[in-house]
């Protein structure tokens, strides 16, 4: 093994298994939450089921608002180690993990130091956001891949002028439109843009623009290999949605600020958490301004991050691309510090302290009633595991810096547990996978399955469904199906302290904060009569 490798290995080994036992953890013992990762799940399912590999599939109809390669990835799965759940969850900690690699390599390339590059790649394996995302089946973390490869090609491609980084950048473009649309290029442009800002003068012409033209090109050529046959294949209404939908109406729409342009500013401190209150992570940046691998990263980092704040469309993951860029901005800090370190670890242990406390007491307020939907025993286990994880952060003194980061990385992995423990019990009411083989059982008995309200496809992969639901957006129109149909059963959303009478249902379970219902005909009517005449049934929400 080369040298280079065998070095590699060894400076990442602590944020790699970071990554990996959590991922392990959640693999193993966490339902897929909806509606997002049964969405996408119900998609893949749906294109291995009907052999629809160009044209992605929801709840039978061609399903518009991804790009197919997350749902490639879940069906090549399938395709090696046979249809299961097991296996799914590391496909995005395989990219998470790649993503420490290239973050390691961009702090190589713009410092040349392998302490900087090692803490860029433990500070982003433990911010608990990054943490706790690796392993979810969404594409921020895939994207966040595809961005870093791409930002990795620019700055080389600004040393030393070859056609290969131009030919990196390109795929990379094309790799983020195929995973999440043209928004790759949000993350990505800035830094490639605004070289003027950190591209020495003399190595900076207008040839540069020339070039990143040509990489675009490529991006768009590597996203023709898919886009024309599903285009052509996929139906009017499809290749409608592909072409406009997913650009020009999108960017279009995203000026209406549904929410305020400051709206990220304060998520970014808890997406950072626990090295937002880290001093050393911070103290330097004022004096680092004329760095010029901290000037590339912060144009690249708060270019991504205006421009989000400007679009609408937001949602607190929409970030998790960007959250490498405060991985390195803070590594460079880290490096610069120097004296005494051992106080720095204070801020964080009085986090750990607090959270504990706030915990406990929580679980004792009028019983518990805050947290009426967790176990209360497991709340005080993973409080009593904060308060404790607190102390021991309190009495560590280490002396030098890099102990300092591998105690706070790993208080990160032990924390990231203890919320798996803490939420062990309210994560179970995520766990459709009951209601979705009751949905096959009443399909399987000639069952029309009607669903109240926008139908996200949170069934299909888990109960392997072949059949789509019958999406009912209103209680007219519930009324009108039932009147013309004998064998049918309704999915509603109902609060959890309505009881309903077992007569009235085929399957009930808990649901989130609600109960999820499968009314029989008898059971449709008063459901039916019971409803608000102004209320609409109650459905999951979209958060895409």
């Amino acid at each position: 093994m080369p040298q280079a490798i065998r070095l590699l290995i060894k400076e990442l080994r602590l944020p790699v298994a970071i990554l990996v036992i959590p991922g392990i953890v959640l693999a193993l013992l966490l339902p897929y939450f909806p509606v997002d990762e049964t969405r996408y799940l119900g998609v893949a399912w749906e294109m291995w089921n009907n052999h629809s590999f160009i044209v992605p599939l929801q709840n039978g109809l061609p399903y518009s608002h991804k790009p197919p390669l997350l749902f490639w990835l879940l069906n090549l799965d399938w395709a090696l180690f046979g249809i299961n759940e097991g296996t799914l969850r590391f496909i995005p900690l395989i990219f998470s993990l790649c993503n420490l690699v290239l973050v390691y390599r961009i702090a190589l390339k713009l410092w040349d130091d392998r302490q900087v590059a090692r803490y860029a790649a433990v500070i982003l394996a433990s911010m608990l956001s990054y943490l706790l995302w690796s392993s979810v089946i969404m594409f921020d973390v895939i994207l966040a891949f595809w961005v870093l490869l791409a930002v990795l090609a620019v700055i080389s491609a600004a040393r030393e002028h070859r056609l290969a980084w131009y030919l990196q950048l390109g795929v990379a473009i094309g790799g983020g439109i195929l995973t999440k649309g043209p928004v790759v290029l949000v993350y990505v442009l800035p830094v490639a843009l605004l070289g003027f800002l950190w591209i020495p003068r003399e190595r900076f012409s207008g040839k540069w623009y020339a070039w990143l033209g040509l990489s675009i090109l490529i991006g768009i050529g590597v996203v023709l290999f898919w886009l024309v046959p599903a285009a052509l294949t996929g139906g009017e209404t499809y290749r409608r949605a592909i072409l406009w939908g997913q650009t020009v109406h999108r960017m279009t729409n995203s000026f209406a600020h549904k929410r305020p342009i400051w709206w990220y500013l304060p998520w970014i401190p808890t997406l950072l958490m626990p090295w937002a209150l880290f001093p050393p992570a911070w103290r330097a940046w004022k004096r680092l301004s004329a760095d010029p691998g901290f000037k590339t990263v912060l144009i690249w980092g708060a270019g991504s991050v205006v421009i989000f704040s400007l679009l609408s469309g937001k949602q607190v993951h929409y970030l998790v691309p960007v959250l490498p860029t405060f991985s390195l901005l803070m590594a460079r800090s880290v490096a610069d510090e120097r004296g005494e370190v051992s106080r720095f670890r204070l801020p964080i242990a009085g986090l750990y302290l607090f959270l504990g406390a706030g915990l406990i007491t929580a679980s004792l307020i009028k019983h518990g009633k805050l947290l009426k939907h967790f176990d209360l025993m497991e709340i005080r286990i993973a409080a009593a595991g904060l308060i404790v994880l607190g102390a021991v952060l309190f009495l560590l003194r280490p002396r030098t810096m890099p102990a300092l980061v591998n105690q706070v990385a790993t208080a990160s992995l032990a924390c990231c547990l203890l919320v798996l423990v803490g939420g062990n019990s309210m994560f179970q009411r995520y766990e459709l996978h009951p209601m979705a083989q009751a949905v096959r059982q009443k399909q399987a008995e000639g069952y029309q399955v009607l669903h109240a309200g926008k139908y996200h496809g949170q069934f299909h992969f888990l109960g392997r469904l072949s059949q789509p639901l019958v999406e009912l957006p209103s209680r007219d129109e519930i009324r009108a199906y039932a009147a013309t149909h004998d064998k049918i059963a309704l999915i509603t959303y109902v609060k959890d302290t309505q009881r309903i009478d077992p007569k009235d249902y085929y399957f009930l379970q808990p649901f989130r904060s609600r109960q999820a219902v499968m009314w029989t005909r008898d059971g449709i009517a008063t459901f039916l009569g019971e409803a608000s005449d102004k209320k609409e049934p109650a459905e999951t929400p979209d958060t895409e």
